[in-house]
């Protein structure tokens, strides 16, 4: 699925966008641009300008938007909780910092990361991130102006940090240093982590005096770390970025100032996530690439520090899938209701089902054993008397010698001249009795069949219960019973 993401670095002094399209072939860059603010005045910053500019020459409809305020309007705390779970740190974590503000961390938006500190095992390290909800609600309101409602808004400088964190694994230890025109912000990593951030200002009055003035900040910041870790840190390197740099002597001179070596960033050269791609034209990397770093956390997913959560939680995703939400909802309910009533349709069958092949046994029962009158089981019922019967059947009485069916039938075959015209239609065998029904030629062979059958020993007496003749076929209908 292709998403279009707007990153938007807006700073005290510029506003930078890269919109990126991200798809399952990858990432691609569709548009950016770089916007310096004129006019400024020392003590206000008024970003409509910018804003109005990227709008009008970048279509950003559709997009989802990642911004980052200037890391000045930020105040960071590196503090130690005796707890790692999330939820019990964002419950203490404005009690813990109350102290450390001069204004009431009710009126702040509170983030942090965790941090790795060596030597401290048993205690959780954080950067806390704080904003005044003033300053982040005219933020928002600002870009709402303009139809933009970032779902993530950061630290100026932090997203390319942590992109260098996962894309430069061969560096443990260096300084990744955001330089505007009169301000810096400084990001330590430690064991490849961020473990301090710091934003100040600089002198902007001549190149000289910047870089002075730059390089003594980092001393300062660098001494401020070990302080803090009670040991000494040596970084291998320093990477650079932001607007505040000019031409490419900056390093050098840098270089030879700190003695560390010097990078200015590139992340198109040096990160893999915009792949088959040569740099746009009029891309100017220390100009682009912190807008860039923002658009690449959102394609790669990354956790990061947010200030929309509480109060200023992102509602866009609500507001453009309400419509869908809601009608997935409803065939999902649909789908639920259908499925109960489905289950009750088939319940309400099968129990009549039932209730039926319960008034089949009992009338079965009933017909067969007309002398039980009060039924409560009739299946369970029916096997106990099927039971007795059958024992009533193999045993005609006490010490006498069971009666076989076959032995019966043979002994009717046996006694039955075979030259008697007699067809056998219908046999039952009872325990003391058995019922012969069939037809003859004459009444004199019904009685033939009877004296016959009387010589049999194990049969006590012979009854003619019927003896008709049919019209139809003028043969002699009869009934024999066997009593044994």
């Amino acid at each position: 699925m292709k998403r279009k993401i707007l990153g938007l670095d807006i700073r005290q002094d510029a506003v930078s966008a890269v919109l990126i399209k991200s798809g399952i072939k990858g990432a691609a860059i569709e548009a950016h641009l770089h916007v310096p603010l004129s006019d400024r005045k020392a003590d206000e910053t008024d970003w409509v300008a910018p804003l109005e500019t990227i709008v009008k020459k970048m279509d950003i409809s559709d997009s989802v938007c990642v911004a980052s305020l200037p890391a000045d309007e930020i105040s960071y705390r590196n503090i130690q909780v005796p707890f790692k779970g999330q939820k019990k740190i964002k419950k203490i974590l404005p009690y813990e910092l109350e102290p450390t503000f001069p204004f009431p961390t009710d009126d702040l938006i509170i983030d942090f990361i965790t941090v790795k500190l060596p030597d401290t095992i048993n205690d959780n390290n954080l950067i806390a991130a704080a904003v005044e909800k003033s300053k982040l609600q005219s933020f928002l309101d600002t870009l709402a102006t303009f139809n933009i409602a970032p779902e993530t808004v950061t630290v100026g400088g932090y997203p390319i940090a942590v992109c260098l964190t996962h894309f430069l694994d061969n560096r443990k230890n260096w300084l990744v240093v955001d330089i505007d025109s009169n301000k810096v912000a400084i990001f330590i990593m430690l064991s490849g982590g961020i473990c301090l951030i710091r934003s100040v200002p600089i002198r902007s009055d001549g190149r000289s005096y910047k870089i002075k003035s730059l390089c003594s900040t980092i001393r300062q910041t660098h001494a401020a770390l070990e302080k803090m870790i009670g040991s000494e840190f040596d970084p291998e390197g320093l990477f650079i970025t932001g607007c505040g740099l000019d031409d490419l002597g900056f390093e050098q001179d840098m270089a030879q100032a700190l003695g560390l070596p010097i990078h200015r960033i590139d992340l198109l050269r040096d990160t893999d996530l915009i792949k088959h791609q040569d740099p746009p034209k009029s891309w100017v990397p220390f100009l682009m690439d912190n807008a860039l770093s923002l658009a690449l956390l959102e394609v790669a997913g990354e956790d990061r520090l947010n200030f929309r959560k509480g109060p200023f939680a992102s509602k866009k995703f609500w507001e453009e899938n309400k419509k869908g939400l809601i009608q997935t909802g409803i065939i999902l309910a649909l789908v639920v209701a259908l499925a109960f009533f489905n289950v009750f349709i088939d319940s309400y069958f099968m129990g009549k089902r039932l209730a039926r092949l319960d008034h089949q046994i009992t009338e079965i029962f009933t017909s067969t054993f007309p002398d039980v009158k009060k039924i409560v089981d009739p299946v369970q019922q029916m096997r106990i008397k099927v039971a007795a019967v059958r024992k009533k059947m193999l045993f005609s009485g006490e010490g006498e010698t069971p009666i076989r069916a076959i032995d019966i039938l043979n002994n009717i075959s046996q006694r039955i001249p075979s030259e008697t015209d007699v067809t056998l239609t219908r046999m039952v065998i009872g325990s003391e009795n058995v019922v012969i029904s069939g037809d003859t030629d004459t009444f004199n062979s019904v009685d033939t069949i009877k004296s016959r059958l009387d010589q049999v020993d194990a049969f006590k007496k012979i009854t003619i219960s019927s003896a008709n003749i049919n019209k139809s076929d003028n043969r002699v209908r009869f009934n024999l019973k066997v009593t044994f």
